[in-house]
């Protein structure tokens, strides 16, 4: 699926704006932004529900359909889980026979075998999801767009039918546009991520590339990325001039990347370690975390996070440390 120079208004406001996209055929395409961006909106307008403003929309074979998951399940309560899985098969006009035979087929895919005569409240959270996750993929759509579908549930339900469906697509083959505004979820599942901020689409790349090189301050604050500084504030802490093109004016580091040592700071200590800076900083909190501590320090009036693994002695907080900062692990990108 193709989308040519989109654009949607909505009682005269521009919601969506001059939007290019491709989904490729078995893909997993991430779409993330802020609440108010337009994520629902764009779905809402590829799903046939919006019209669109202006713009074209084509498709690899001529013509092709969509299925739309919504983050609260929307089954019809009156009817069973084989009765809802079926329902599009029944507008459709398929037999009943040939239908029901369909849906039950399709609840071996769906984990739900033994329960296609319960109705939606005598199902938990997570099975009420995959039957509305089986009403759109048993119609067999070319492309399944996905709004929030498990943002209502509780963590461990929503990573383990992450994995489900994720494991379901690559066995299926079918694309996918997911929205969600969780970034593990992103991560585990996106073939690519665009970023979308106040209605235009600012960046598309695989996971790492979009994290790892964010081309605006804009993304990166909204995707949370840790210890953010001007090249200015990184020049002062490695004290000279840095090999980083001009374009590139700010950096980030992974706390993970980042190294404490207890002790006060020696101008005079020998720093073997090429590209390596110290920064003295104090503690001003420590956070247990699954795989150790996460610390965050003051250098100066600048804030780090720093995350330590295992279970070892960790610094107090107001104690003097050091912060060992390696420059290859430093991200770049344009204000």
């Amino acid at each position: 699926m193709q989308l040519e120079q989109i654009n949607i208004q909505i009682n005269n406001e521009s919601i969506i704006h001059s939007i290019d996209l491709k989904i490729n055929s078995g893909e997993i395409f991430v779409l993330m932004g802020p609440s108010g961006s337009g994520k629902t909106t764009l779905l809402k307008g590829i799903a046939g529900l919006l019209p669109f403003t202006s713009g074209k929309q084509t498709w690899e074979n001529g013509t092709g359909t969509t299925g739309l998951v919504f983050q609260e399940p929307r089954l019809f309560p009156h009817l069973t889980v084989l009765e809802n899985i079926s329902f599009g098969l029944k507008v459709r006009g398929i037999p009943a026979k040939e239908r029901k035979k369909a849906a039950r087929e399709f609840l071996k895919n769906l984990q739900l075998d033994g329960l296609e005569k319960r109705y939606p409240h005598q199902l938990s959270g997570g099975q009420q999801q995959r039957v509305s996750l089986g009403r759109a993929l048993i119609l067999n759509p070319d492309l399944l767009l996905l709004d929030e579908p498990f943002a209502s549930l509780d963590t461990t339900l929503r990573q383990d039918l992450i994995e489900w469906l994720y494991d379901l697509q690559r066995k299926l083959s079918f694309s996918i546009l997911w929205v969600t505004h969780y970034l593990d979820e992103a991560l585990s599942v996106a073939d690519r991520i665009g970023i979308i901020l106040e209605g235009r689409l600012q960046q598309i790349g695989t996971p790492s590339k979009i994290f790892q090189n964010p081309d605006s301050e804009k993304i990166a604050q909204f995707l949370s990325l840790p210890n953010r500084f001007s090249k200015e504030q990184w020049s002062n802490w490695f004290q000279g001039e840095l090999n980083v093109l001009p374009t590139l004016n700010r950096g980030w580091i992974d706390p993970n990347h980042l190294q404490l040592f207890a002790g006060e700071y020696n101008q005079d200590e020998d720093i073997r370690e090429e590209f390596t800076c110290m920064i003295p900083a104090i503690v001003t909190k420590v956070r247990p975390s699954r795989e150790g501590y996460s610390i965050s320090v003051l250098a100066g009036n600048q804030s780090l996070d720093v995350n330590t693994t295992g279970w070892k002695r960790v610094p107090t907080v107001k104690e003097k440390i050091r912060i060992r900062v390696p420059f290859a692990q430093i991200h770049w990108y344009s204000e």
